[in-house]
Formats: C-alpha cells, sequence, structure tokens
C-alpha cells in the first residue's frame, strides 16, 4: 500500500528537525475489530476519567517528553481526526495522521507499512498501540535505551505469566536474566519469563522486516514479527520493574480501568505500606511538570485482578420464564452480585425462591424500591407491566435491566430512553443475542472487512417450541415478540437503519390467527446504503430452535450457524446422522444471559451509561417493527418516515 493514498493530515506548532529520533512515536489505532468499536463510539473515544482513551494515550507520551507523534487512524478516522483537532493540547507537539481508511482492517502489523515515509529521517522511535497506558517513568525508561540498528526492545512484565482478563490470549517471553536478551516468544507459562506489555523501542529496520515477512502471507500477527526477531538474536527485554501500565483490550478491563479513574487514585493497588497517590489517568495535562515521575514501589494487579469489588444487590420482579434465566445466571455470579429481593404476585414462588437464595420476598414493589441497600432491579415481569415497573425504578434512582419489550407505546419508550439518560442511570434492554459470542463473532468478522462491504444480510429465526397461547396473547404479536430482535441484531451488526420494509406472513395455527396474528412471516428491509436484509421467522421448527445469520460481500460470505446438543457426527452404511440444533433459547442462550448480566454489573458498579445513540436505537427500532407489522396488514411496502401516520391502520390497542 503506498502511505500517498491515505489521507495525511500535519498538527504542529514547530517544525522539528530530523534529529528527534530520540523523541518521537508511532500510535497505530489499526487494532483488530472488536465489540468495543460502534459507528456511534469508536474505542479510541471512549471515555475514561471523562477523557477520550485515545487522548490519555497520546498525552502519556507528550507527558514522557515525547515530540513527535506519527499516529495511524483505524476504525472511524474522522471522529478521531476531530477530536485531534480540537485538542488545543496536541499544540505542543508535532503530530502527522495518516488515516488508513478501509486498510485499518488488515490489523497492526500491517498499519505500521504506512508509517515507512513518515519515519524517513528517522533512527529510532516508541512505538504503541492507542489500547495501552504506561506510567510516564515506563516510557522515559523506554526512550533512554540506545537501539541497535536491527533491533527491537520490548516491554516485559515478569510478574504475569497468564493473559489478562478477559484476554483469550497473550504474548510470552522467555529471556536471558543477564543480557535481558529474548531467546523464544509464545513459550509455555513454565518456561516464560513474563508477558509482552504492548510498548516497544525499535528502527525504521522494523518495517523492513514486515515488509519482507508480508512478502509471502497476506497477514502477519505482531507476535511473529516479535519471533522473527528472537530469532535473528534482535529482540530485548525492558523489565516493567513495578511501572504502571494497562491494557483495554475488552469490556472487562475497560470497566476495572473506569472504576479506578473515577475514584481518583491510582489504577492498580499499592503496597500497603505505600500511600496511595493520585492516579495519572484523571490528571491530564499539557504540563509535562504536572505528573509525578518518580519511581513507584507499586504492586501492578492488572485489570480485573484488583481486590474483590463490593456486590452489586439486585432485586428480580417477576419469577416467570424470563425471571427464572435470570436466577440461573444470578446463582452463577454470586462473587458479583447478591440477590436481595424477588417481587412477584404469586405468593408461592416468592417463598420458594427467596427461601432457595436466602433473599426477601414481597409482592410490593415499593418495599425493595425504598431499600437503600438495593442498588439494581431486573424487569421480568409481566410484559404490560414493563413501562411502569422501569419508570418506577428509575424514579427511584434504581438501575434497570428490563426485558423487552420496553414498551409498545412509542411514547412511553421515549420516556424511559429520557429518563434514563437525563437522571444518568445505568439502564440496558434484554436483547441478550447481542452478547451471543457467535454473533459477536460474526460482528467482528464483518468489521475486519474480509467479506467486504456487506451487501445482503439472511436471518432465520424460527421458535420451538410453540409459545403457550396464554403468552401468546399478551406478547404483542410476532412482529414485537419476536422480529424485534432480529432488526435489533441486523442493526447491531451493520449500524444501520432501513429506510423500507415490506413484510408478507400466514397462519397455520387456527388459535393464533384468532387472535390477528401470524405465525410465519418473511421481511425485507432496504437501507440507504443498498444493504438489502430479510428475515423468515416461524413460531415453531420440529428439528429445533433455529437462528442463523449470513452476511454476503463483494469479497465473500460469512455466516453464523445453529448451536447443536452435541458435536457428534455418526457415520454408517445408512448414511451420515448429525446432532439436532438445541431445542429452545434456553438451551441456546444460557452463556448471552450471563453475559448480558455480569456486563449490566459493571455497568451498575462503575456508573455507566451506554452511549445515547445506542440507547435510542429502541425508538427507532420501535418504528422499524411498527413498519414491518404495518406492511403486513396493508400489503405493501412501509417506509419508516411514514409510520407515524399510519399507527391508525394498527388494531385497537396497539400504537
Amino acid at each position: 500500500h503506498n502511505p500517498a493514498d491515505h489521507l495525511h493530515l500535519r498538527v504542529h506548532c514547530a517544525r522539528m528537525s530530523s534529529k528527534t529520533a530520540m523523541t518521537a512515536a508511532v500510535v497505530s489505532c489499526a487494532v483488530r475489530p472488536s465489540d468495543m468499536d460502534t459507528t456511534e463510539m469508536p474505542k479510541s473515544l471512549i471515555p475514561i476519567g471523562g477523557q477520550p482513551l485515545l487522548k490519555l494515550s497520546l498525552m502519556q507520551l507528550v507527558n514522557a517528553g515525547i515530540k513527535r507523534i506519527v499516529l495511524l487512524l483505524g476504525f472511524s478516522g474522522e471522529l478521531v481526526r476531530k477530536m485531534i483537532e480540537e485538542e488545543k493540547i496536541f499544540e505542543t507537539v508535532e503530530m502527522e495522521i495518516i488515516d488508513l481508511g478501509s486498510d485499518w482492517r488488515a490489523g497492526f502489523t500491517r498499519s505500521l507499512l504506512h508509517a515507512r515515509e513518515a519515519l524517513a529521517g528517522m533512527d529510532e522511535f516508541i512505538l504503541c498501540t492507542y489500547d495501552h497506558i504506561f506510567e510516564p517513568g515506563i516510557i522515559e525508561r523506554m526512550m533512554a535505551i540506545q537501539a541497535t540498528p536491527d533491533g527491537t526492545t520490548v516491554l516485559i512484565d515478569t510478574s504475569i505469566t497468564a493473559p489478562l482478563p478477559g484476554s483469550g490470549d497473550c504474548t510470552r517471553l522467555t529471556m536471558v536474566d543477564d543480557t535481558h536478551t529474548v531467546t523464544r516468544v509464545n513459550a509455555p507459562e513454565a518456561e516464560s519469563s513474563g508477558v509482552e506489555a504492548g510498548l516497544f523501542k525499535t528502527t525504521p529496520a522494523l518495517i523492513d522486516l514486515i515488509t519482507e515477512l508480508h512478502a509471502s502471507r497476506p497477514y502477519v500477527p505482531f507476535a511473529a514479527v516479535l519471533h522473527e526477531l528472537a530469532s535473528r538474536g534482535s529482540l530485548y527485554a525492558m523489565p516493567t520493574e513495578g511501572g504502571q501500565w494497562f491494557a483495554i483490550e475488552n469490556f472487562q478491563q475497560l470497566s476495572s480501568v473506569r472504576e479506578h479513574a473515577a475514584t481518583g487514585l491510582s489504577m492498580f493497588a499499592m503496597d500497603n505500606e505505600k500511600p496511595r497517590r493520585k492516579s495519572f489517568i484523571p490528571s491530564v495535562s499539557s504540563d509535562p511538570d504536572a505528573i509525578s515521575h518518580e519511581n513507584q514501589t507499586s504492586k501492578v494487579i492488572v485489570p480485573g485482578q484488583t481486590e474483590p469489588p463490593h456486590k452489586v444487590n439486585l432485586c428480580l420482579v417477576g419469577l416467570g420464564r424470563a425471571g427464572h434465566f435470570h436466577l440461573r445466571s444470578i446463582s452463577m455470579l454470586t462473587d458479583k452480585v447478591r440477590l436481595l429481593w424477588v417481587v412477584d404476585v404469586n405468593e408461592e414462588a416468592v417463598a420458594r425462591v427467596s427461601s432457595e437464595f436466602d433473599c426477601h420476598g414481597t409482592a410490593d414493589l415499593d418495599i425493595p424500591l425504598n431499600d437503600p441497600n438495593v442498588d439494581a432491579v431486573i424487569v421480568a415481569s409481566t410484559t404490560f407491566l414493563h413501562y411502569e415497573h422501569i419508570i418506577r425504578c428509575l424514579n427511584a434512582g434504581k438501575a434497570v435491566l428490563a426485558e423487552k419489550p420496553i414498551s409498545h407505546d412509542p411514547t412511553e419508550l421515549k420516556h424511559v430512553m429520557d429518563t434514563a439518560l437525563n437522571k444518568k442511570i445505568p439502564f440496558l434492554a434484554g436483547y441478550q443475542r447481542r452478547c451471543d459470542k457467535n454473533f459477536r463473532a460474526l460482528k467482528q468478522e464483518l468489521m475486519s472487512g474480509h467479506i467486504g462491504g456487506v451487501r445482503v444480510l439472511k436471518c432465520t429465526s424460527r421458535d420451538n417450541p410453540e409459545p403457550p397461547l396464554e403468552y401468546l396473547r399478551i406478547s404483542g404479536g410476532i412482529f414485537h415478540d419476536m422480529l424485534c430482535h432480529d432488526f435489533d441484531m441486523i442493526h447491531y451488526l451493520t449500524g444501520e437503519f432501513p429506510e423500507t420494509v415490506y413484510s408478507v406472513g400466514h397462519c397455520y395455527n387456527k388459535a393464533i390467527a384468532e387472535m390477528d396474528d401470524v405465525d410465519t412471516a418473511v421481511v425485507t428491509l432496504k437501507f440507504a446504503s443498498g444493504l438489502l436484509a430479510t428475515v423468515d421467522t416461524s413460531r415453531i421448527a420440529a428439528y429445533g430452535y433455529d437462528q442463523r445469520i449470513e452476511a454476503f460481500g463483494d469479497k465473500g460470505m460469512c455466516q453464523a450457524h445453529n448451536m447443536s446438543e452435541s458435536s457428534i457426527m455418526l457415520a454408517t452404511v445408512e448414511g451420515y446422522t448429525t446432532p439436532r440444533s438445541e431445542w429452545s433459547f434456553p438451551q441456546r442462550y444460557p452463556q448471552a444471559y450471563l453475559t448480558e448480566l455480569a456486563e449490566f454489573v459493571e455497568m451498575v458498579r462503575c456508573n455507566l451509561l451506554e452511549e445515547e445513540p445506542t440507547m435510542m436505537r429502541h425508538v427507532v427500532l420501535e418504528k422499524v417493527t411498527t413498519a414491518a407489522e404495518l406492511s403486513w396488514r396493508l400489503g405493501r411496502p412501509v417506509r419508516i418516515d411514514e409510520v407515524e401516520g399510519l399507527r391508525s391502520e394498527l388494531p385497537h390497542g396497539k400504537h
């Protein structure tokens, strides 16, 4: 790739000479895509201690004395550029911004090839990614190291040999103690000296090596680059020696760092005999002398491994089908939550659950809402009571995790969103598919660009077994009960809302037909970008719960398949036999419900709110769902912008 093909922006106060090699740094935002990146809020702009993550990452370099920064932009580069341009504190440093465009999806290693031109004339430079933060003393020590012409020095934490919390893997290094020469990369835990901590001192020879490796393979992980350096005897380690650093690679690490930043104290536990000092995170300043650089005797505790936090005290409203899913999750998160109250009109259910979980039980919601020990409420009550219960909880100052629907009334729905945002109270609607590991992996693949721009999304959503008629009568109908999940998933994967919706449906079950509903439907959605999406749905699938998604792009196709009861395949003279899909959604999504609750608990602990566009999506998606129902009833495509004028066409009682 030719760097000239991408946008370059130079922001500086005064031109620096090529003699600035000892004070230069390359920062890459082109890390692999994650669930932390959304179209509304890229991960690089997620706030910590009131400051965007990328700003903190850059200021750590400025405060350590770096005078020139080459910044390689990745996801949502335009938003990031705007932040940089508005921050006057960066006028003290020469900064060259290279927007990689869609090439950021190729990953961190390949992004460095675009820095070749900007590095011309430099003998050596600091290298890091934006989602690692180091106290200035560590960076100063790394800057002081004299790099060999073809060598690279890597920061190593010798107190850690296991992956960071929430991370699936880590790069372990083995070094010779007296020379600090790294002899092995990705060594077994028993043979490793520590883990690579994301900070490097290197030379332009590294870019030459990356070019060489990319000549023979399309994707090169940075661990492979380190392995090659080690095999050539050109990789050296600088131990952290107790210096503070942290990574923000997932929500678990983010919530831990935010919690510490919010306290104004150090983000890592200090030795008991040493007083805690102010964190360098909330104290961002353009004055390098405003932050203490003295050597610390801190004990490094990586995010997620701090002292056990206070448990979040919960109240569960509703002990029916949805309530029991949450009880299962609560029972698996006893290190994080404590169930204080259960609320239900069924006295027998209240007595049984309160005895099992050693908690209080009542039929009166006001009692737990007046309990100052209750931190949050899970609303899993009867559908038509959701709005009332949510609003009462928010007005009582309690965080809320609510099963859908929030409300079928658009006015009530918006009232909930406005109340949560205005009161700054954590609120989460229970669209658990967003927490499913397979759909999250699918989103990562789409964001990686492996299949190019998405042109067609095909969703299959078939329930099993058919829900009880008693439930179907109060469910809101197939569009608001089932298809709303698929519309939310399409938005989760693409970040887009449709312009037009067209639905057809049929009812095979006469009892459901008498409810003025259908049990089988196909919906087509057309988007302004050209994207086409379809959803086929059914109240029943004899072979098991069936939820699949296929994404088609100009470079390829990606699928998320069903979960099966087992991985066993039987082959005999009669042919091949494979397991059926999981029977129903309790079997399909137990881990998703658990993840959903765990992430909600972190929101409550750290008083975090979803970004406003993410919350307000519920208002728009209600219109999409209503448009789908209107299209079926009217027998024609319905534009989203005409929904308000057509609500009178819905049966009495629907909005």
